[in-house]
């Protein structure tokens, strides 16, 4: 059985931008995406996953986020998940939030139930 709230990262295609590839624009993908390239701009998949060799400037929208790489800008997921590498700076909106020991983050933490259409609100901020 499946969580509809978090769809499961197989759900649908498995989207890859190689790395040193160069993004701008929305970009919409149906399943997961990985990032190892740089991407300004809206994100909005099911999950994405920002590589250590990612950069990303602008918004993700995803009900599974992983950070691995440098964002700079707003992150409206569910899961969202900050690795070791990460390099975050800007405001993430979550509704699960891990951050490994390692990561450099600057910027505002906000819990807030998971919805695609979320829009910034100063309630329940949390300053990292």
């Amino acid at each position: 059985m499946t969580d509809q709230k978090y769809p499961a990262a197989g759900s649908g295609a498995r989207s890859h931008l190689g790395a040193g590839s160069r993004i701008t624009g929305e970009l919409f993908f149906p399943g997961t995406v990985e990032l190892p390239g740089f991407v300004k701009g809206r994100v909005e998949a099911s999950a994405v996953v920002i590589e250590e060799a990612g950069e990303v400037e602008g918004e993700i929208h995803a009900a599974s986020v992983a950070i691995k790489g440098r964002f700079n800008g707003q992150v409206f997921g569910g899961k969202v998940r900050l690795h070791a590498t990460a390099r975050m700076t800007g405001e993430i909106f979550y509704e699960s939030l891990s951050i490994e020991s390692g990561a450099e983050v600057e910027g505002q933490c906000k819990s807030r139930p998971y919805d695609n259409d979320a829009k910034q609100d100063d309630n329940n901020a949390k300053q990292v």
